[in-house]
This record gives C-alpha cells, structure tokens and sequence, in this order.
C-alpha cells in the first residue's frame, strides 16, 4: 500500500465527490460467459469460483480499482483480495475472504475449502460481516437464481466503506446460442470514473474470451 498524491489533474474530481454522502454509482453490463461455461463443463469445476477468479485478477488489473480512503489519505494498494457471501444450511449467508493468489489452481482450492465449510456451518458466528479497517477487499455477491437487469447495493455512510467496489452476477441464460450473464459492478467516484469503470468490464470480458488460456 502506498499514499496517492491526488493534485494532479483529477484534483477538482476527487475533492468534488468527496463532498457527497454518497459518492457510489452503479453500472450493469452483459457478459458473455459461452466459455467459461464450456471449460467448466469440461473440467467439472465450479462455475461460481472460476468467474470469481477471474472477475478478482479482471479489477486488480485496473489501478483504479485498488485506490481506497483509509482514514483521510488517499492509497493504492498492491493487490486485493476477495470477500464474497456463502449460503449456509440455515439459509442465511456468511462472509468468506482470503488472501488473493494468482496461481488458478491455489486459488480454486482455497476458495473450494472454505466455501465448503461454509456451506456446512450451522451456527453462524457473532461477528461483524466485515471486520474494521479492511479496505483491502472486493465486496462480492451473486444471485444464481434470476436474471437481473439492474441491481443496487446497501451502502454506508462511511466514505472508506464506499471507495470498496461492490460486485454483483445474476443467473446465466442463453441468447441465440451464446451464454449471457448480467455483471453488476458498484464502485465511487471519489476514484473511479467511467473510464477505468469500462476499461473493468472490458478487461473482465477478454478474460471469459481467453479461459482456456487463463485458467491454467
């Protein structure tokens, strides 16, 4: 992690949005997952935590995406890490987060261990959802069971909670032949304007267009 200096040319920007109660902006956009659906498939893997890879490695490689208010000073972190929900026996959900690794394979078992522990919790923990001061963090959700065109997320008031993307995916459905999920990505605009917010989705989508070359 490292300080930003922020008197540059988006000095007007970031100190405008940092009036604002909330800052936070929303973008919904249609994915095409034909094949990573394909390469699951063919693999026998999860669905959910191959796209969780690549969605995570897709926003840390946006700058943007990693920019936090930590207290009042503006930072970059090296790289974050995922913290997504798991439904559990009872039917409520519980937060899981991890350390991010690049390794495909590392991660997938990581993230396999603890979803599956998860699942089978029957007593669910007292503590906060998300422990105090972790900005090192993507806020991510999904909901498997509809197709969704627009989404909006429960936001604080508290500006550093709102610089944590807030990621959200529906369930995937076919269109002439092809595989379409809708991609919810929340993000403020205390950092991120809508050209980094494209240049996500764009990022995101290559990926899913080259799985067999990334999922290694």
């Amino acid at each position: 992690m490292k300080k930003l200096d922020m008197s540059g040319d988006r000095e007007k920007t970031y100190n405008w949005f940092k009036t604002f109660s909330n800052s936070t902006y929303s973008c919904n956009v249609v994915m095409d997952v034909t094949k990573l659906i394909e390469y699951t498939k063919e693999h026998n893997t999860s669905f959910f935590i191959n796209l969780l890879y690549i969605v995570v490695n897709g926003l840390n490689s946006i700058d943007e995406m990693k920019m936090r208010l930590v207290g009042e000073e503006p930072v970059i972190f090296d790289e974050i890490n995922p913290a997504f929900t798991v439904m559990t026996k009872t039917g409520t959900f519980e937060n899981v987060r991890f350390k991010n690794v690049k390794d495909y394979r590392e991660f997938y078992n990581i993230a396999d261990g603890k979803i599956d522990r998860t699942k089978n919790k029957v007593e669910i923990e007292k503590e906060n959802y998300n422990p105090e001061n972790c900005y090192d963090e993507y806020y991510i959700t999904c909901l498997p069971w509809i197709e969704f065109t627009q989404l909006t997320h429960p936001i604080p008031d508290d500006k550093c909670s709102q610089c944590i993307p807030r990621i959200c995916w529906g369930k995937y459905y076919e269109e002439n032949g092809r595989y379409k999920m809708n991609l919810n990505i929340t993000v403020s605009h205390i950092f991120v304007d809508g050209y980094p917010l494209s240049k996500t989705f764009i990022k995101i989508q290559d990926l899913l267009d080259n799985v067999e070359e990334y999922l290694k």
